[in-house]
């Protein structure tokens, strides 16, 4: 968002004063505008004036996410498409294919994986639930599986995708951690 500010030099100083005060939802550019025309006309600001204007200005840092949870994050996406394309294909060969159950499949696979590259820590453990869960229950779709061999593939290849980015959330966790990893002490012989 710009900013004019040929419209704040036209502004009193008791105007530009609000421009300094926290919570008033000012973007940095008029922040820092109001400060230097508060300045040039000889404006005196308080401790905690400064204070503001030097936490408004400073530059954002934004939260390192662990290359792991981006390539978890990208393996569950690509999960979610390959989906996509079973999804479509199953819609038009099975007559009693429900489609809003096949939707919120995929919404889910693709929250999760939205989710995975912001650094969600708790999202492993739930992936992991539903990963067991389709694993008990793969025996039981092993003759759907040989009946459909195409769905079949794309299933066991979204399983392995999904499990190695569970691998890689469980591995970003390992680095991120600022424990150092120890071993117990071996008998000297």
């Amino acid at each position: 968002m710009r900013v004019n500010k040929n419209l704040l030099l036209q502004k009193s100083n008791e105007e530009l004063e609000k421009y300094l005060l926290p919570n008033k939802g000012y973007v940095p550019d008029a922040i820092e505008y109001a400060a230097e025309i508060l300045k040039d006309r000889g404006y005196e600001f308080s401790e905690e004036q400064n204070t503001y204007i030097q936490s408004a200005l400073a530059p954002k840092e934004k939260k390192q996410v662990n290359s792991d949870y981006i390539l978890a994050s990208n393996l569950i996406l690509a999960s979610a498409a390959l989906g996509g394309i079973n999804f479509i294909f199953l819609a038009a060969t099975m007559p009693d294919f429900s489609i809003f159950t096949g939707l919120f499949s995929l919404l889910i696979i693709a929250g999760f994986g939205l989710l995975a590259r912001t650094g969600t820590t708790w999202l492993k453990y739930v992936l992991l639930a539903f990963l067991l869960i389709g694993l008990v229950g793969l025996p039981l779709m092993i003759t759907f599986y040989l009946a459909n061999p195409i769905i079949g593939m794309a299933n066991l290849t979204q399983t392995i995708l999904q499990g190695t980015s569970i691998f890689f959330l469980f591995r970003a966790e390992t680095k991120d951690s600022k424990l150092p990893i120890t071993f117990p002490p071996t008998a000297q012989s």
